[in-house]
């Protein structure tokens, strides 16, 4: 069975307006326990800040956050790919792109977010099903 992407991914993301500084995005990725947020312009989604660009473009640099906006600091444009998609492109596109975190579309929608995290999840349950059934076999006497 092959899994696609609407199968994996998570619906509880955070979306920003690019127009919010910093230190308002990090306030409120802190209160969803979000290790990213999704910035908007107009309404449409654009970049991905993260939890790395705070470390990098601003303690790293000792910037001001209050004098920030987020779209400066967002990588764009969204990788991202749709909801149609099959896991083994999903970690492709993930590996290819060196991206920890991949925007699920339909249409012109975000519709979810996979993260590694997610596709570690995947793995697991595979790995231990895998295990459940080797080990009925060695258990079973020839």
């Amino acid at each position: 069975m092959v899994l696609k992407a609407r199968e994996v991914m998570h619906t509880d993301f955070l979306i920003v307006d690019g127009d919010i500084t910093a230190l308002e995005a990090a306030k409120r990725m802190a209160e969803a326990h979000k290790g990213y947020a999704i910035v908007s312009e107009g309404g449409k989604p654009v970049g991905i800040v993260t939890e790395w660009d705070f470390l990098e473009k601003v303690v790293a640099r000792e910037a001001d956050p209050k004098g920030i906006r987020i779209r400066e600091l967002a990588s764009a444009p969204l990788v991202g790919c749709d909801k149609e998609t099959p896991t083994e492109e999903v970690v492709e596109l993930m590996v290819s792109k060196g991206i920890r975190r991949l925007i699920v579309m339909d249409k012109d929608t975000v519709v979810g977010v996979i993260t590694s995290k997610d596709i570690l999840a995947i793995f697991k349950k595979y790995v231990d099903e895998i295990s459940s059934i080797v080990a009925r076999f060695s258990a079973t006497p020839f």
